[in-house]
């Protein structure tokens, strides 16, 4: 009896313990979407595919601006601060945001709609941007629900409310698309849904680690601070979002679809990983902020190497599992799906450094490799795609991936070092 409570107490088995619940969390997700994927596949055309993934391009876009770095700024002072500040930090973060968001949302659905008209775009706008815009001010709220949940290792709460939102949609989405023939439309409302009947839930949950903190002088000083951020998410942007912005003009709409759909499955994928940096994205800062060098490389591997692991059982057997999610309909996302699954891989390496610069509140570190990388990347895209179409975005969607995580990690390794240093030096002065 003594030695199942020694192991219940086991600061390795209770990781392990959090991390099988998100892992859970994730596996429902992936369960929900190969059972709705099939479904999907048969009740929309390859042009719809390509409708959801443009719009998926453009909440890319637009999400670093809306969340404003806000999740890394809270998450960046959570264990230098007292829970009384944390959870001031966390109402004044996120009270404020929200109304930004409203705010944000109205512009910027007016620069969508003056992009359409004179970029001559030949998709719809009306109603999936006022879909997308809506989706983007409740996700923030979710967000800092979830990563208030795993910071505090609450992860039961977590998994019930992560994972009834899964079901949910799941539900949702077969109702509208499948039952009642709203096609694209049920598809994208469906999240949003989901998520609205969820937010009495959310509030619930937010009020409870929340105190009240009206300051805007303090929200402002966190804007300040997340300035890199943002501009670092927009360098981001085009390495995850341009190939759809360069490839609509090419007008094919279907191929487009075979290619979102490729994207869908290759985020199908990285569910494993988010379950797993959803695990050990506490321990990272924990890490760095303790100078555990150790910790922190024992934390990589237990994220990168079963990931790892399932993206090469994926593409052993790429072509049962995409026939199978796809109803053997859209067998042409295959060569897509294969190639993007590598360039997700080396962006979750890239995540991990990230989150040390983050600890590390290298904040500029990542607007410069992001710079650099998206630089770069924006003109190869271009180039790929203009000799190369659509398989062309694919390669180079790889080669950015793998040049970020290596500028990302030649950095890291630097300052982690300097830390390190520093640190002795004034262990020995002490």
């Amino acid at each position: 009896m003594s030695l199942l409570k020694n192991i219940l107490k086991n600061k390795v088995f209770s990781t392990f313990f959090n991390a099988g619940l998100y892992f859970s969390g994730s596996i429902i997700q992936a369960i929900v979407s190969l059972i709705m994927q099939p479904l999907y596949s048969k009740s929309l055309s390859a042009n719809e595919f390509g409708i959801i993934g443009y719009y998926d391009a453009i909440k890319t876009f637009f999400f670093p601006l809306f969340i404003f770095g806000m999740t890394s700024i809270y998450l960046m002072n959570f264990f230098k601060q007292s829970e009384e500040e944390n959870n001031k930090n966390l109402f004044n973060i996120s009270f404020y945001l929200t109304l930004f968001n409203f705010v944000l949302s109205i512009i910027t659905y007016g620069s969508i709609f003056l992009y359409f008209k004179f970029s001559n775009i030949n998709i719809p706008l009306i109603p999936f941007a006022g879909i997308v815009l809506f989706n983007l001010i409740i996700d923030n709220i979710k967000s800092f629900v979830l990563i208030n949940l795993r910071i505090r290792k609450k992860a039961l709460t977590f998994f019930l409310v992560y994972s009834t939102q899964t079901i949910l949609n799941g539900i949702l989405g077969y109702l509208l698309v499948i039952k009642f023939n709203y096609g694209i439309e049920g598809r994208m409302l469906a999240p949003l849904l989901s998520s609205l009947f969820l937010l009495p839930i959310f509030l619930t949950i937010l009020k409870k680690y929340t105190i009240k903190d009206y300051s805007i002088k303090k929200f402002k000083g966190s804007m300040k601070k997340a300035i890199p951020l943002v501009l670092a998410g927009y360098a981001y942007v085009p390495i995850i979002a341009s190939d759809r912005f360069f490839l609509e003009p090419l007008n094919n709409l279907s191929e487009l679809g075979l290619y979102a759909i490729g994207l869908t499955i290759a985020g199908y994928i990285n569910l494993i990983f988010s379950a797993l940096s959803s695990a050990f994205e506490p321990d990272i800062y924990k890490s760095v902020a303790t100078n555990n060098i150790k910790k922190l490389i024992k934390n990589s591997l237990y994220i990168f190497i079963p990931y790892l692991l399932i993206v090469g059982v994926y593409i052993i057997f790429s072509e049962d599992i995409v026939s199978i999610l796809t109803a053997n309909k859209y067998m042409g996302a295959i060569k897509y799906a294969n190639l993007i699954v590598i360039a997700v891989f080396f962006q979750g390496v890239f995540w991990f450094f990230d989150k040390i610069f983050i600890a590390l509140e290298k904040n500029k570190l990542k607007l410069i490799v992001t710079i650099i990388t998206s630089t770069i990347g924006i003109f190869l895209m271009k180039y790929a795609i203009e000799y190369f179409n659509f398989i062309g975005a694919a390669y180079a969607k790889i080669i950015i991936s793998i040049l970020m995580a290596l500028i990302a990690f030649i950095f890291v390794f630097i300052h982690i070092n300097k830390k390190m240093k520093l640190s002795k030096l004034i262990h020995k002065k002490s």
